[in-house]
């Protein structure tokens, strides 16, 4: 079972970071995503986000156009963080708060099940859904990748199956996600910062964003979050955020409104 309070997705030890480089050093991370989220503008009034943590990339005024929000997440700091951060700008704007602590995404012991994320979302007809960081970092509550796995037809209970399966259960509504695609202690570099741009394979990434890692030794070897099966006909935006000094995501983000054609 995945520890509430120390986890690999969050934790203590993600509020420990937040406190000591959210502020200043999250800060074009933070712009960045509230510029695409304005963009995003779902119709909807409700607003699911799922894993959240203390909504430390998020903006105040995006979550004040909504009337209600639904904050689901295991961490037990976090509904207290983001209260303490949001509750009284949302009491101004009348936007209820719910918080749901129960775990909806850990795999069981038959692997990643989308089963009760599709519950959660079916519990919300009428909301919005936002990934809040989260889909690159689940990958690591399981070893589950085979070592010869194709993505093309990935196993029953990998995470690839789990995430190529995600946007049919959010079929019908608006639903939109930021999420970790490649880390490590190397800036990424030639990022669009605003267009949309085609998928990309993992190899050509890091090919085209971290020139010659290779060459640096093994402090700068790279992660990849196995984000990479998700809608690869889908143009993406792609932002950099220095998480703490030296250590650097590259961030994808796609989203889709009700109202709009549906991915792929």
């Amino acid at each position: 079972m995945t520890s509430r309070w120390f986890n690999p997705t969050g934790g203590f030890g993600y509020h420990v970071r937040a406190l000591l480089y959210g502020r200043r050093q999250w800060a074009p991370f933070r712009q960045e995503i509230a510029r695409w989220l304005r963009g995003w503008a779902p119709p909807e009034r409700e607003l699911l986000l799922v894993g959240p943590s203390g909504g430390y990339s998020l903006d105040p005024a995006f979550l004040g156009a909504f009337s209600r929000i639904i904050a689901v997440d295991i961490d037990p700091l976090a509904a207290l963080i983001f209260r303490l951060r949001f509750g009284r700008q949302l009491r101004e704007r009348r936007v209820s708060l719910v918080w749901d602590g129960r775990d909806h995404l850990s795999p069981g012991p038959q692997g990643f099940s989308l089963q009760p994320l599709c519950a959660l979302i079916e519990a919300y007809p009428e909301a919005a859904v936002l990934f809040c960081n989260l889909l690159g970092q689940l990958p690591l509550l399981g070893e589950d990748r085979l070592p010869d796995q194709s993505d093309d037809d990935p196993p029953e209970g990998s995470y690839e199956r789990w995430l190529l399966g995600l946007p049919a259960a959010l079929v019908g509504r608006s639903w939109a996600t930021y999420h970790d695609r490649i880390s490590g202690h190397c800036r990424p570099h030639a990022l669009p910062g605003g267009p949309l741009v085609p998928w990309s394979p993992s190899e050509d990434l890091v090919l085209h964003h971290f020139p010659r890692v290779e060459d640096r030794g093994e402090k700068f070897q790279l992660l990849d979050h196995r984000t990479s099966v998700l809608l690869r006909d889908t143009p993406r935006e792609q932002f950099s955020w220095e998480i703490a000094p030296g250590v650097f995501h590259l961030i994808e983000a796609l989203s889709f409104r009700s109202r709009d054609p549906g991915p792929g």
